[in-house]
């Protein structure tokens, strides 16, 4: 049996190669080796986070619909393909003024129209 002494991390080393050798104790020891490969498997244990903590764009009221405001970019070490990131919009967008693209992180206005007056600025999380 091969255990570890410490956590292994993929994100860190993805696969080990170890040679493991037994000998008998006698005055003439017999002995036997061969390699192991090891390789580690991912766990989603790291949280995707985008270039910048926060992004602010700017966008004149009476915008055109679908105007693109922001693109999103976000990286999650747990992923080997990119394409399995998805974007969505959780809060700050009661009114449905904004959309986004959820495999491509782009944030377009909607049909909506945005008035300053009305509200001075959008957080969206």
């Amino acid at each position: 049996n091969i255990w570890t002494t410490a956590s292994l991390d993929r994100e860190e080393q993805m696969q080990y190669w170890l040679s493991v050798c037994a000998q008998t104790v006698e005055p003439v020891p017999l002995q036997t080796c061969l390699d192991v490969y090891i390789e580690v498997l991912d766990e989603n244990d790291n949280v995707p986070l985008t270039e910048q903590p926060a992004y602010y764009p700017s966008l004149l009221e009476n915008s055109e619909p679908g105007t693109a405001l922001v693109h999103l970019i976000a990286i999650d070490q747990d992923l080997n393909n990119l394409d399995e990131l998805t974007f969505n919009i959780t809060a700050g967008n009661s009114q449905g003024h904004f959309v986004i693209d959820p495999k491509t992180g782009v944030i377009r206005t909607t049909r909506r129209q945005i008035d300053r007056e009305t509200q001075q600025e959008h957080v969206l999380g």
